[in-house]
C-alpha cells in the first residue's frame, strides 16, 4: 500500500540525483537547451500531434489590482496527505467561498484547528482581520470540504469529534451556520467500529443543488504493517436532515477488484446538473478510475481513465510476473464537468522505476524535469489514455530519450497541460530541486496539485504547483527552487493547451510573492463568467511544511490561503456584460402530445432567472411562472390538465432571449 511504501521511497531517495543525472548524459544544461529546441519547434524532434502550442516565455497581464488576496491565515500547513479538492465554489450572483484547514496556534498542538473560511461577496472579501479568524465550528475537526446548497445556500463537511460533521448556512457568507450532525459512520457489513470516515469530498447537483453526494475513507489499523482501507460514499436528497443520509461503500466496490488500497486524498469530485463525477487516482498499486453518475449519484458509469500494467501489486512481491520496464504514472489530479456534460480530468505525473538489480520489484521515484508533466483527459477520449508507441508503461510519459541519450518533450499539447517551465535565460539544477521525503508523498511528480477550472463557454484552465528555477530559497539545510502556480489554458474551440500561459505567483507583478513558495492549489470548479477563474492555494516563505510524518520545518511558519481572480487574455472578458448572451443552449418539451404533465428542459450554459410561459393557439397567455435553471441540464414540470384539447406554446425567456416550442394537450 502507498503508505507502507513511502518509507521504501525515502530511504532510496539519495538514488534520484544520480539517476536523473544519468538519463541526461550527466549534463543538465545541454539535456535542457535539447529539450527546449523540441518545446519551440526550433528543431526536427519528432512531434506526435498535428497540433502544438508553444510555451509562453512571458507572463500574460491576468487580474486588475486587488483580485489578488491572501483569504485565511494558519499555521497549520498540511492542506492535505496528497492534492487538495472541493475547496472553492461560485454561486450565480458571482460571489466566492473558499475553505481551508486552519490553526492560529504556532506548535504541534493546533487545538484550535478547524475549518477557515472566507466569502467574497461581488466586491470584496468579508473577512479581512484573518489572523483573528475563527474556525466554523464549535469543536476540533480537519479537511473541510465546501459545495452550493439551494440556490444561495452552502452545506460544509468536515471530520472531527469522532464523526463527519455537516453544516449548513441557507444564504451563503450570512448569518450563523447550523449544525445539521454527524454523518452516519459505517455502511452495512462493516467489521470495525473504532474509527470514523475522514477527509471528506462534497458536491451538490439536482435542479437546485438540493441533492448532496460525498465521499471519504474508513482506514483502520489491523496491524504494524496491515490497513484495512474502505471508500464510503453519502447521499442525501434532504440535506438538512441528518436523518434523510444514506452510507455505503461507494462504486469504486463495484469494479472487480481488491479496493482495500485507495487512502486519504486519493480522490476527488465534481458535478454539473445531474452530472457527478468522481476519481481515484493516488494509488501506487493502481489505476485511475472515473465513475461518472447522470442521475445524482443512484447509478455510475465506469471508466479506467489511466491503467495501471501492475494493478493491485504490491511492489516488494515476487518479481516473476514483470516489472521489467520503468513505469510512468500519475498520481494527484482534478476534474471538472462542463454544461455538456463532459468530464475533464488533469493528473500529475512522475516516474517509478528500479532500484537495485538484487530486488527488481522494487521501484522508487526519480526527480527532476526529464520525469514531469501535467497529463489531460475527458471522457469523450480513448480510455484508459495510450502512449505513442504501445506500450503501458509509458502512456502517462512526457519526455522521451533520444540517439544521443539525451531528452524531448512529445509535442503534444493535446495530452499535455504543462510542466516544469523553461524560461530563457535559466538552466535547471537538480541540486536545487526540493525533494525531501515529505515533498514526495504530496507531490510525486515535481508538478504537482493541478486544479482544473471550467467557465460557462467551456474553457479550461488549469493551475499547477511546480519549481520555479528563477527564484532561489536559501535555507540552513541548502539552496531549493521555490515552488510558483503556474496556469494553462484551453479554449472551448481549440483541442490543445496553451502551455504555461501565466504564472500566478510572479514576483514582478507582485512583491509579496518574492519570497514565497506555492503549493495546494484549489479551484473554483465551474465558473459563471466566461473568460474568469478562481484559483487558490496555500504560499509561506519556506519550503518544506511543519506539520505531517515527515516534517522538515522544525518550527512553524505563517501561511496563507491566497486566491487569485484570472482572466487570460486569450479568451475576451467581458462579454456577457457588453453583449447579451444567451444562456439556452438548447430546450425541448416532452411528452407530446400530453396527457396531464409536460416536461420542459433547459440546457443552460450559465445560470439563469428564467420566465416560462404557456399560451393558446389564439395567443391569449394560459399560465405562467419563474424559475431559476442552473449551467446544464434542467428540467421543470407543467400541469397540463386544466388546459383543453388542442395545441399549445410554451415560451422560455432568459436574459432577453426566448425560445418558443410547440406541444399538444389530448
Amino acid at each position: 500500500m502507498k503508505k507502507v511504501l513511502l518509507l521504501s521511497l525515502s530511504l532510496v531517495l539519495g538514488f534520484s540525483a544520480f539517476a536523473q543525472q544519468r538519463i541526461m548524459k550527466n549534463d543538465s544544461k545541454q539535456a535542457v537547451a535539447s529539450a527546449k529546441k523540441a518545446v519551440f519547434g526550433k528543431d526536427d524532434a519528432p512531434a506526435q500531434a498535428a497540433t502544438f502550442a508553444p510555451q509562453s516565455v512571458s507572463v500574460v497581464n491576468r487580474y486588475e489590482e486587488g483580485d489578488e488576496t491572501q483569504t485565511v491565515f494558519t499555521y497549520y500547513d498540511l492542506q492535505s496527505n496528497q492534492y487538495v479538492a472541493n475547496r472553492m465554489y461560485q454561486l450565480p450572483n458571482g460571489s466566492v467561498a473558499i475553505t481551508a484547514t486552519m490553526s492560529h496556534e504556532d506548535n504541534q498542538t493546533a487545538s484550535d484547528r478547524g475549518t477557515g473560511y472566507n466569502f467574497y461577496n461581488g466586491s470584496e472579501w468579508t473577512n479581512d482581520e484573518i489572523e483573528d479568524m475563527t474556525r466554523v465550528e464549535p469543536f476540533k475537526t480537519g479537511w473541510p470540504s465546501i459545495a452550493q446548497f439551494g440556490a444561495n445556500g452552502e452545506i460544509l463537511l468536515a471530520h472531527g469529534n469522532g464523526h463527519m460533521q455537516c453544516f449548513i448556512r441557507t444564504t451563503a457568507g450570512q448569518g450563523d451556520w447550523t449544525y445539521v450532525g454527524a454523518l452516519p459512520d459505517y455502511p452495512d457489513g462493516y467489521a470495525y467500529t473504532t474509527e470514523y470516515p475522514a477527509w471528506p469530498r462534497i458536491v451538490t447537483c439536482g435542479d437546485n443543488h438540493d441533492i448532496a453526494v460525498a465521499v471519504a475513507v474508513l482506514q483502520h489499523s489491523i496491524s504494524s504493517d496491515e490497513t484495512d482501507l474502505q471508500t464510503v460514499m453519502w447521499r442525501s436528497e434532504n440535506p438538512s436532515d441528518i436523518n434523510s443520509w444514506t452510507i455505503s461503500y461507494g462504486p469504486l466496490h463495484e469494479v472487480g477488484w481488491d479496493h482495500n488500497q485507495f487512502s486519504a486524498d486519493d480522490y476527488c469530485m465534481a458535478a454539473n446538473g445531474h452530472t457527478v463525477a468522481l476519481m481515484y487516482s493516488g494509488c501506487l498499486t493502481n489505476s485511475v478510475w472515473m465513475f461518472k453518475s447522470t442521475d445524482c449519484g443512484l447509478n455510475w458509469e465506469t471508466t479506467k481513465v489511466w491503467e495501471n500494467p501492475y494493478e493491485g501489486r504490491e511492489f516488494d512481491e515476487e518479481p516473476a510476473w514483470g516489472m521489467e520496464d520503468t513505469l510512468f504514472m500519475p498520481m494527484n489530479g482534478s476534474i471538472v464537468v462542463d454544461n455538456n456534460g463532459v468530464v475533464h480530468v488533469a493528473l500529475n505525473t512522475f516516474e517509478m522505476a528500479h532500484t537495485l538489480e538484487n530486488e527488481p520489484g522494487y521501484y522508487t521515484y526519480w526527480s527532476g524535469r526529464s520525469v514531469d508533466g501535467i497529463l489531460y483527459w475527458n471522457d469523450t477520449q480513448v480510455a484508459p489514455i495510450q502512449s505513442v508507441d504501445g506500450n503501458p508503461h509509458h502512456a502517462a510519459r512526457l519526455w522521451w530519450p533520444t540517439d544521443d541519450q539525451y531528452v524531448h518533450m512529445e509535442n503534444d499539447s493535446t495530452k499535455w497541460i504543462g510542466f516544469i517551465p523553461m524560461w530563457e535565460g535559466y538552466d535547471w539544477d537538480n541540486d536545487k530541486f526540493y525533494h525531501e521525503s515529505e515533498y514526495v508523498s504530496k507531490f510525486y511528480g515535481a508538478s504537482g496539485h493541478p486544479a482544473i477550472s471550467c467557465d460557462p463557454a467551456g474553457n479550461l484552465a488549469v493551475a499547477f504547483s511546480s519549481p520555479d528555477i528563477t527564484r532561489d530559497y536559501i535555507g540552513t539545510s541548502g539552496t531549493y527552487y521555490y515552488r510558483s502556480i503556474y496556469m494553462s489554458v484551453k479554449l472551448a474551440d481549440e483541442n490543445y493547451w496553451h502551455q504555461i500561459e501565466d504564472c500566478l505567483t510572479d514576483d514582478e507583478v507582485n512583491v509579496m510573492h518574492m519570497q514565497t513558495e506555492g503549493t495546494f492549489t484549489v479551484a473554483v470548479p465551474n465558473t459563471n463568467r466566461v473568460g474568469e477563474f478562481w484559483f487558490g492555494y496555500q504560499d509561506d516563505n519556506m519550503v518544506g511544511f511543519y506539520w505531517g510524518s515527515n516534517a522538515s520545518q522544525t518550527e512553524a511558519s505563517e501561511n496563507y490561503i491566497t486566491v487569485v481572480k484570472v482572466n487570460p487574455e486569450i479568451i475576451p472578458v467581458g462579454v456577457q456584460e457588453t453583449e447579451a448572451v444567451n444562456p439556452m443552449t438548447t430546450t425541448r418539451v416532452y411528452p407530446t402530445p400530453t396527457t396531464g404533465i409536460l416536461n420542459i428542459e433547459v440546457n443552460a450554459s450559465q445560470n439563469s432567472d428564467v420566465n416560462i410561459s404557456v399560451f393558446n393557439i389564439m395567443g391569449q397567455k394560459v399560465s405562467e411562472q419563474n424559475t431559476t435553471v442552473n449551467a446544464g441540464i434542467n428540467t421543470t414540470t407543467i400541469n397540463t390538465e386544466s388546459l383543453s384539447s388542442g395545441i399549445y406554446f410554451v415560451t422560455v425567456k432568459a436574459n432577453g432571449f426566448e425560445n418558443t416550442m410547440k406541444f399538444v394537450v389530448e
